[in-house]
């Protein structure tokens, strides 16, 4: 009897990565669908975006979609980026995931406002929530470092992945320099970083959902299972 291996569910650091990409797949896309709301703001709006009092219901609807577009689209695109092929269970794991990862989220920002509010304030009260800024950027700054470090190893030696490890580095710029912007731009703009990170988030969460279904799987497939 010919049996068909399925391959081996990702360990370790492998895991880490996967959840990395799918954390700067889903901000890539979440920054795009922002910078596409603004250019069709400024186009409807004749080029003066602050006079658009009220928005059309369909660019109001580019926005809400956005976020759980990138929920989910960033752990998928990190699943083929990986090489491997999804059925209608991985995208149910990965809903699954970012669901409950983004109640997750939510619960964690109120429990750490919670406590911030307690704590004597480090910045202005009226220029911004800066101390979950910060700690946000740390957050994410400990989460990628070992990634990001890992693809530019990867491209001076052995080069294993370079599609995926230049693809990585060039999100990890462009987020970065939006975020910059941003912050230098001032106002409202300069929460970007947090917005971004929000679905990304989610994206890591629904990315270890779909691991851990993978993982499973291969465990109960026994002898088919791929060689660790």
């Amino acid at each position: 009897m010919t049996v068909t291996p399925t391959r081996p569910a990702m360990v370790g650091r492998d895991r880490h990565h996967f959840a990395a990409d799918a954390f700067l797949y889903a901000a890539c896309i979440f920054l795009v669908a922002i910078g596409v709301q603004e250019l069709l703001a400024y186009l409807v709006s004749g080029g003066e975006p602050g006079t658009l009092v009220t928005p059309p219901v369909w660019l109001e609807l580019v926005g809400a979609l956005a976020m759980p577009v990138a929920a989910i689209g960033g752990p998928l695109l990190a699943w083929r980026a990986s090489g491997r092929t999804f059925g209608w269970r991985v995208l149910v794991a990965a809903v699954v995931g970012a669901v409950v990862g983004s109640a997750l989220i939510g619960m964690a920002i109120i429990a750490l406002v919670s406590v911030l509010r307690r704590l004597p304030g480090l910045f202005p009260e009226d220029e911004g929530p800066w101390e979950l800024v910060v700690i946000a950027a740390l957050a994410v700054v400990a989460f990628l470092a070992e990634p990001v470090v890992a693809a530019v190893r990867d491209l001076t030696g052995t080069r294993r992945h370079p599609g995926r490890d230049w693809l990585r580095l060039g999100i990890v710029a462009i987020g970065l320099a939006a975020v910059v912007a941003s912050v230098v731009a001032g106002g409202e703009s300069a929460e970007l970083g947090l917005f971004l990170a929000l679905p990304a988030t989610a994206a890591a969460c629904a990315a270890a959902a779909m691991d851990l279904w993978q993982s499973r799987r291969a465990q109960g497939s026994g002898p088919t299972a791929g060689v660790r």
